[in-house]
């Protein structure tokens, strides 16, 4: 077996050069001999939209995992609701909470410290008690109780056929359930934890060659059991990116700084793009004119967003968020459909079932009997024409007539006397976690730190020094470091202490 790993800094175009290998397998190998793996679902979609050949098997590990061991997620997956099933079998779980969410890389991220710790150990191969050490939670959290959880839910799985997330992976390996494949690629490598590692020395092992891309700097998903050193220590033919089509100079000196703090690194080259760029301290954001230009805004957390989510719409201005609340992205979705079907245009079933979400029996939307959108499922790819002949559309006039709250609807008359929702948002506000692999013209960072991230960085300060760095590394023109709300703060370049 051939391996080609790519390292690279920021910007050196590592899933271009993956791009490039593909191009060339493809001219020799049979498409569905080959899949592309990406660690996060916006890195896989953003790679679904470069790969022009749909047999290519484009996903997620999780994903992945999943379809080849033929795991059913919408009846069997443990999630919301279905933990309901589980306290009632296990009566130490009764009065426990299994509330999650999914975070940026497809993993589900628990309030209950007892299931922080089981899923950690997983991802990690840990026992219980070690990850409730490097949790910090060992003194804090019950372990014989987490020992009794996990005992419970195990059993409930094997009875119920019921399976988690790190199961897609765990039952794709054990089963041996891999496709026959020529070959392999993986992008943002570095972010694996040793479960996924695992999972792709299998898929590795079955084929002739395999491409493995990622940058050890940015491994910023420690804290669900990513480990750089198995990615610095493989072994293969490298094939280094070295070249930065981004980071400009003084921006990439500022990100060099932070490389002594790190603890464990691959030394590498690294080259600015040509040309200075700008880096400028002590901002004060609500004085910033965001009017114009492409922005990128950037927190440590979700909660340190609400109040410039509130800020950009005090000042009317359109942004992307996946906090967005007045205009989530099915409303634009389903505004884009009905713009473009009334313009002549044909559109596919996921964008009409969006554009469904906002239509009503009750207003006159719809003929009744097809508000459930059954008859959808058809869909290929249909005017506006076609939707009222056979799926009972009545609806008719502007966007305003679509079934929006009337909050959402100021807003959009608001935004529409200066932007145009037909086109993608100039600013996005998101955590640094949403962002890695994006770029954008002007960059602003806040590099104020929650109580709990501080302390634990205290204790092991390399997981924020990666992650600032990935920040940083988003700029292309120019880097807006703000002043402090917090306590608590990253002194960008120095220790934390």
């Amino acid at each position: 077996m051939r391996r080609t790993i790519i390292p690279g800094p920021p910007g050196t175009g590592k899933t271009h050069r993956l791009m490039h290998y593909l191009e060339a397998e493809l001219k020799m190998t049979p498409p569905d001999k080959i899949a592309y793996i990406a660690f996060s679902n916006a890195a896989a979609d953003e790679a679904k939209k470069r790969i022009t050949n749909d047999k290519v098997a484009v996903s997620t590990m999780h994903a992945y995992g999943c379809d080849g061991a033929d795991l059913n997620p919408t009846t069997h997956l443990l999630k919301n609701e279905k933990w309901k099933g589980f306290k009632n079998f296990s009566s130490i779980c009764s009065d426990l909470s299994f509330e999650s969410y999914i975070n940026e890389s497809g993993y589900p991220q628990y309030k209950n410290s007892h299931m922080k710790i089981i899923e950690y150990a997983r991802n990690k191969k840990l026992s219980l008690a070690d990850a409730a050490v490097e949790l910090d939670l060992h003194y804090s959290v019950d372990i014989w109780l987490t020992e009794q959880i996990y005992a419970d839910l195990q059993t409930y799985k094997d009875q119920t056929g019921m399976f988690e997330f790190s199961d897609m992976i765990s039952k794709f390996v054990e089963g041996d359930k891999c496709p026959p494949l020529h070959c392999v690629f993986l992008d943002e490598a570095q972010d694996l934890s040793p479960l996924q590692w695992d999972m792709f020395f299998y898929i590795e092992s079955k084929c002739a060659r395999s491409y493995i891309a990622g940058d050890d700097d940015q491994t910023i998903y420690t804290f669900q059991g990513a480990d750089p050193s198995i990615f610095i220590n493989l072994k293969g033919h490298l094939d280094p990116q070295i070249q930065s089509r981004r980071v400009p100079r003084k921006i990439h000196k500022l990100a060099e700084s932070i490389f002594p703090h790190m603890t464990t690194r691959l030394t590498k080259k690294w080259k600015p793009r040509d040309a200075d760029g700008k880096v400028i301290y002590n901002v004060d954001f609500f004085s910033l004119d965001l009017s114009k230009g492409n922005w990128m805004i950037l927190t440590r957390t979700n909660k340190m967003m609400e109040r410039l989510r509130e800020h950009l719409y005090d000042l009317n201005l359109r942004f992307d968020s996946k906090a967005q609340e007045l205009l989530p992205s099915k409303m634009l979705n389903a505004y884009r459909t009905w713009i473009r079907l009334n313009q002549g245009a044909s559109v596919n079933k996921d964008e009409v079932k969006d554009l469904w979400e906002y239509l009503t029996v009750k207003q006159g939307h719809l003929l009744r009997g097809y508000a459930g959108g059954k008859t959808l499922e058809t869909i290929d790819s249909i005017n506006i024409e076609g939707l009222r002949e056979h799926h009972g559309l009545r609806a008719a006039g502007g966007w305003e007539t679509l079934n929006f709250p009337e909050s959402s609807k100021s807003y959009i008359r608001t935004i529409l006397k200066n932007e145009d929702l037909m086109k993608p948002a100039r600013i996005k506000l998101s955590t640094i976690h949403s962002v890695k692999g994006e770029e954008c013209d002007n960059v602003v960072l806040f590099t104020d730190l929650e109580r709990i991230i501080y302390e634990s960085a205290q204790k092991d300060s390399d997981p924020e020094h990666r992650t600032f760095f990935v920040g940083i590394t988003r700029a292309k023109e120019k880097l807006f470091i703000t002043n402090q709300d917090y306590e608590y703060q990253y002194n960008i370049g120095a220790p934390i202490i």
